[in-house]
């Protein structure tokens, strides 16, 4: 924890978390053993006054523990800023942390709890809105979220959202509407219990001990159950619906979503067994308890891997865990969700399933990253640690064997695209085969996955089918290796060459993966016997959205492989340099032609624009890099005109031996 002007402090979410729950921890076995063995001399007549230091301890950090677990609630907050002098680190007002501030909110607590208990046709329009606003003012207020959490229990809190959720549906005791004017207002609602809950679960008191073990016990039953048991396995959706629907916000314990995901995969794999069949169902109920998004919410993972997409470390233990099929076939969740389970139609107004992958995607953005999807990357998240190279991987091989879960559902290819940006290493290392002059261009910081020259070759036109896709590996690519010829060509490499020869074999490779993705896009518009359209600008400014940080994530792995931590902090080492490449890119990513969908001479002429606009970013790159040596430049240009040309061939060698495209 930092400490800096104007009353803010630095906090690092995850180091604090650890230091309050140790905290916690010591201080009662500090405070318990004092107390035993003081009385255990008092017994023999001996004085224990050297005891009353420790226990001084123990009740000084007892008294401590409420500032530093407001502290940690606060840092939870998703609207927190970034600390900038601080890398990892978020910013928090100090002003906000006393202890009067904790009365408040425990006052605040009892009276959410006492609404909350209540069956929701009990409370008036009034007591509604009060309840709401109570949640979304207090949510990261300690001790607010673990005592309304903990106080409901987890029968209670899926009975009360599944209950309130419904509450605009259902008539009132009377016949009439009940909250059918406030039913605009429970997507706020849900939003709020999320952060709610969120936060509650990252708390070590004994009653969310208890909460999270009972959960885990019950979200496998139906949730306002209408008959007695056996025989009342039915009325509402299983409990693991609900929760799910209140995971889409806030940041959840690792180790609570780990267990949790571990049981709904077992649960998912007999649910979704009959996928297919006549009158299949699925997780299907006609209870709505999702209010948020494209999705009815009757897929618990759409919920939950957004909750993974915020906890990297738990999405990458979730997806490498491993997962023993009822048929007795193993492999691991990731295999499970990216390549067998059949995903079930939950979309609103025709969007299909489009949300439960988009989520499936940010979740492995950021096990593969370590960072969230969308956040700019840390020096240390650059540097890969061995589970995250592990399923970057995995990936790769799964996609290279079948592209199928890809293009079937291309919409992964931006989160894909988003993942190639922080391994463009291994993906150079594969395309040139990963010899040592190889590893001295294109070295990498961290733990890295060895990558084959197909595999390579065959994910990059797996994603770049996509135009999303194609997009990001585009941006991704030529900033990454205009960045390495800049540090080569400043003598920060060791190719046996010489800077000159560095900076040759950077293009050739350039113009060869470039190749590779424009020739990706020329089938994929011949298959579906289309043309480029032109983008307007309002889709140049969505791309420039996601531009910084893709550029940044670029700059920062192809700096990381020369510098020190201190020497590069990713998303802000992007220079004037990359700045304007970006632009210049950025210029080029939409197409010239007017998308008639029976001109194949527009499919032509687009794939000799993107070749043109490939070489002209290399030619600058070039410049920026060697500056006046013209002779130099011409050279490199020829390079990536060869190695754009030759991708064909590296397409054609790489699915010789496997399978056709399809």
């Amino acid at each position: 924890m930092a400490h800096e002007g104007e009353g803010f402090s630095g906090i690092d979410p995850e180091k604090l978390h650890r230091v309050v729950t140790a905290a916690e921890r010591d201080q009662r076995w500090l405070a318990e053993r004092a107390s035993h063995y003081k009385n255990q001399l008092a017994s023999y007549g001996i004085g224990g006054g050297e005891f009353g230091g420790i226990q001084h301890t123990a009740s000084w950090a007892e008294h401590e523990l409420p500032l530093l677990k407001r502290r940690y609630y606060l840092s939870l907050n998703e609207g927190n800023g970034p600390d900038p002098r601080h890398p990892g680190m978020v910013r928090i007002k100090e002003e906000l942390v006393s202890r009067e501030a904790n009365a408040k909110a425990a006052k605040a607590a009892k009276r959410a709890t006492e609404l909350a208990k209540r069956d929701p046709e009990d409370l008036s329009p009034e007591e509604f809105d009060e309840l709401k606003k109570l949640f979304a003012q207090n949510y990261d207020e300690y001790p607010f979220a673990e005592k309304v959490v903990g106080e409901l229990g987890a029968k209670g809190t899926l009975e009360f959202w599944e209950k309130l959720s419904n509450a605009d549906r259902r008539p009132g005791r009377d016949g009439g509407p009940r909250f059918f004017e406030r039913a605009d207002d429970l997507d706020a609602m849900q939003k709020n219990l999320s952060l709610t809950v969120a936060a509650a679960t990252n708390s070590d008191s004994g009653a969310m001990r208890k909460w999270k073990k009972d959960l885990l016990g019950i979200v496998d039953k139906p949730v306002g159950q209408t008959g007695p048991d056996p025989a009342g396995g039915f009325g509402g959706p299983k409990g693991f619906v609900v929760m799910s629907s209140l995971m889409r916000y806030g940041d959840f314990d690792d180790a609570f979503l780990v267990r949790y995901g571990k049981k709904l995969v077992d649960a998912d794999e007999r649910v979704m067994a009959g996928a297919g069949s006549p009158g299949f169902e699925g997780w299907n109920r006609s209870s709505r308890v999702n209010h948020l998004g494209e999705d009815r919410g009757n897929d618990p993972f759409t919920g939950y891997l957004k909750a993974l997409s915020r906890s990297p470390d738990a999405a990458t233990e979730f997806f490498l865990a491993g997962h023993e099929k009822e048929d007795g076939t193993k492999g691991t969740n990731f295999t499970y969700l990216f390549e067998e389970r059949e995903w079930p139609e939950d979309g609103r107004g025709g969007k299909g399933e489009v949300t439960g992958h988009n989520a499936l995607g940010l979740a492995l953005e950021a096990a593969t990253t370590g960072h969230r999807p969308g956040e700019r990357a840390t020096f240390d998240d650059l540097k890969h640690n061995a589970a995250q190279a592990e399923l970057f991987g995995n990936l790769v091989s799964s996609v290279s064997e079948d592209e199928r879960p890809l293009t079937e559902h291309a919409f992964l290819s931006d989160s894909l695209g988003n993942i190639s940006a922080e391994y463009m290493p291994e993906l150079h290392l594969g395309l040139s085969e990963g010899d040592e002059q190889s590893e001295r261009l294109y070295p990498v910081k961290g733990k890295s996955v060895s990558i084959g020259h197909a595999e390579a070759s065959r994910w990059i036109h797996a994603v770049g089918r996509n135009p999303e896709g194609y997009d990001r590996l585009n941006v991704a690519e030529q900033v990454y290796s205009a960045e390495l010829m800049k540090l080569h060509a400043a003598g920060k490499g060791n190719f046996a060459g010489g800077p000159d020869a560095a900076v040759l074999e950077i293009a050739t490779d350039s113009g060869s993966f470039q190749g590779i993705i424009s020739a990706a896009r020329y089938f994929q518009q011949t298959k579906d016997k289309i043309a480029d359209n032109a983008r307007d600008d309002a889709w140049k400014g969505h791309v420039s959205t996601w531009g910084g940080s893709l550029v940044g994530s670029a700059t920062g792995i192809a700096m990381s492989g020369f510098t020190s931590p201190g020497g590069v902090i990713a998303g802000g080492a992007a220079g004037t340099a990359t700045s304007t490449l970006f632009t210049a890119i950025l210029g080029g990513l939409g197409e010239d032609e007017d998308g008639d969908v029976k001109a194949e001479n527009d499919r032509v002429q687009a794939a000799d624009g993107r070749r043109s606009r490939v070489l002209s970013t290399v030619e600058e790159s070039m410049r920026q890099a060697v500056g006046d040596d013209a002779a130099l430049v011409h050279r490199g240009t020829d390079a990536a005109g060869k190695g754009f040309m030759d991708a064909y061939d590296v397409i054609e060698q790489a699915d010789a031996d496997k399978r056709d495209i399809v």
